[in-house]
């Protein structure tokens, strides 16, 4: 479901970094084939528990298709950077 939350400033674990590259390298993305893709990944349940945190963030939002939800990105890649780097220099 899209909404208007603006993503949070406040910064990103590690992990939640590394979950959003997967998403933005692939543009969309599954709970599972995010948990595939993670190096030395946490559990699943702990994966659905990160991409609740990032939606919770405003940095990803999810659609419903059959049993699965499908997570994109809020940003295009290059306006998250452009956040990040703001932050780091605030």
């Amino acid at each position: 479901m899209a909404d208007s939350r603006k993503p949070s400033p406040s910064p990103l674990s590690r992990r939640e970094r590394e979950i959003m590259d997967i998403v933005y390298s692939r543009g969309r993305a599954t709970a599972a084939e995010i948990h595939q893709a993670l190096v030395e990944p946490p559990s699943y349940s702990a994966v659905r528990a990160l991409l609740r945190i990032l939606e919770d963030k405003g940095q990803l939002q999810h659609v419903q298709e059959g049993q699965r939800y499908i997570f994109t990105p809020t940003l295009a890649r290059e306006e998250a950077r452009r956040s990040a780097l703001r932050h780091v220099v605030e």
